[in-house]
């Protein structure tokens, strides 16, 4: 997503004065990092020649204008979540709020704000996820150690629910069945994937922190990946460090399943001698692991991409898409697409922040069938 990006790239720019000085002394992920998949029926290939989405099977509504009135543009949109009603909750970091549209790109209304206040956002919305089929929003903010939750009264009626405090550091959560799940470190918990109620409790924290002799390293390392909740199935999957590997676990933190992406070489992180890491951005040519999410059917979709120049005509990028069965974790390939934050009802939605924030609904073309 987009605000993982953005924080590569700050930590590059932190990291580059001191390495141009410092010797490399290890890439992370480390081989005894990376989840180990042995079995053929879970390690997923893809298959040339396949597109799942393009220019000939989808058109393009674009939300989102580079110069016009306020509720035109933009600030910075981060994340967008789809209750599965015909509608998009898309979340826009910059002006803290959630904006409402429907799937031919009008807007319904808006809800949040910057505040200490029931229904506004501490500071730094990072992600928005929904549950409850819908009924239920929660927003991840200050970087992960709270969340505003939000009930849902009708297609453009939102109020304050709760909010949840985690003090966890993170980057990314979802919810499902009456709890609240983020992925981070908290030195205060054991384990690096927690469950909270809806209405903050701490219940449980699952898996053992990246295994580092460096307290940077692993602080670092065992908050970055990308989580999604499949409610209809009681999962949530989990994939760590951009490791090519996604896990998904039963709420009690059993293992499921896990899943291996064959084509896909892990993004490494530079470890110099004074234990800084270095996030670096990506290269025009190089793959990175895009996204996690669910369709409102509970399904999991995961697609890595190839970083592009940017290039108003190349944006979004594109990348191999993959389903998988929430419950079993058998996978399909579904074939090349833009890079998508979201599939309902054959449409798919894509977030772009460049050359200037934008949401973009891929709306399937009359007479083409998949």
């Amino acid at each position: 997503m987009y605000f993982l990006a953005t924080i590569m790239a700050a930590s590059s720019f932190v990291v580059s004065v001191h390495a141009q000085q410092r010797q490399i002394v290890k890439l992370h992920p480390t081989p005894e990092n990376i989840p180990q998949v042995t079995d053929p029926r879970f390690i997923l290939h893809e298959e040339p020649g396949r597109t799942f989405m393009d220019e000939t099977t989808h058109e393009k509504i674009t939300i989102g204008v580079e110069d016009g009135e306020y509720h035109e543009m933009f600030g910075a949109v981060y994340d967008l979540a789809l209750p599965g009603d015909g509608t998009i909750l898309a979340l826009d970091f910059e002006n803290s709020e959630v904006r409402v549209f429907d799937y031919a790109g009008a807007l319904l209304t808006v809800f949040g704000r910057s505040g200490d206040g029931p229904g506004e956002f501490r500071k730094n919305p990072w992600s928005i996820s929904v549950a409850d089929q819908g009924a239920s929003v929660f927003v991840l903010e200050q970087y992960g150690r709270s969340a505003a939750a939000f009930e849902r009264l009708d297609r453009s009626t939102f109020r304050a629910k709760a909010h949840i405090r985690t003090g966890v550091l993170a980057f990314t959560g979802c919810a499902m069945n009456g709890h609240f799940w983020v992925y981070g470190y908290d030195p205060a918990y054991e384990g690096v994937l927690y469950k909270f109620t809806d209405d903050g409790k701490h219940v449980a924290s699952f898996l053992d922190f990246y295994k580092s002799p460096r307290r940077r390293v692993s602080v670092n390392m065992s908050r970055d990946g990308l989580l999604a909740c499949s409610e209809t199935s009681g999962i949530v999957a989990l994939n760590q460090y951009w490791a090519p590997v996604l896990s998904g676990y039963k709420e009690n933190g059993e293992l499921a399943w896990r899943v291996k992406f064959a084509g896909f070489d892990p993004t490494f992180a530079a470890e110099y001698d004074n234990g800084m890491i270095n996030m670096n951005p990506l290269k025009p040519g190089q793959r990175r692991f895009e996204t996690v999410f669910t369709d409102p059917a509970g399904d999991f979709y995961v697609q890595y991409v190839t970083i592009q120049d940017r290039d108003v005509e190349r944006v979004p990028n594109y990348g191999p898409l993959f389903k998988i069965d929430a419950r079993t974790g058998s996978g399909t390939y579904l074939g090349i697409s833009p890079s998508l934050d979201g599939i309902d009802s054959g449409y798919g939605f894509s977030v772009v922040n460049e050359p200037f924030p934008q949401v973009v609904i891929h709306r399937p073309k009359k007479g083409v069938s998949r």
